[in-house]
């Protein structure tokens, strides 16, 4: 058994690289789950996440808080948006079990999106949360 964030790590990748919706918007190799600088676009970046503690009498759970990154290279934000859309919904109530532990749905928490100093590239970070338990 691993940690409670690996298993929603490989979930969100599973659902993300199987998403025909999305696919439509990317190509599936261009949907990362690794540390590096993002140098294809658009892509999406499976991000960072944190582990919180919500033991209950019957046993451990934890919330799980996950991002996504999203990066294109355009002047504004429509496909940065147009593609986070698409990563929201293709998580939408998601769950699984990965590595001992059972991610009991996903849900939405917010999106960001950042410009590039450069005036190059935009960013999206989308952020969901996990209540997961052990299987």
């Amino acid at each position: 058994m691993s940690e409670e964030s690996l298993a929603v790590q490989r979930l969100i990748y599973s659902r993300l690289t199987s998403n025909a919706s999305l696919l439509a918007l990317l190509p599936a190799d261009a949907i990362f789950d690794r540390n590096a600088r993002p140098e294809r676009f658009p892509c999406v970046v499976v991000g960072e996440a944190q582990t919180v503690g919500d033991d209950i009498d019957c046993g451990p759970s934890s919330e799980v808080y996950s991002t996504v990154h999203v990066w294109t290279k355009e002047e504004g934000f429509r496909s940065c948006k147009t593609i986070a859309g698409a990563v929201r919904r293709a998580l939408w109530q998601a769950e699984g079990i990965f590595d001992g532990f059972r991610v009991l749905d996903t849900g939405f928490e917010n999106s960001r999106f950042l410009r590039d100093p450069s005036g190059e590239h935009s960013h999206g970070i989308v952020t969901f949360f996990s209540p997961v338990e052990e299987a």
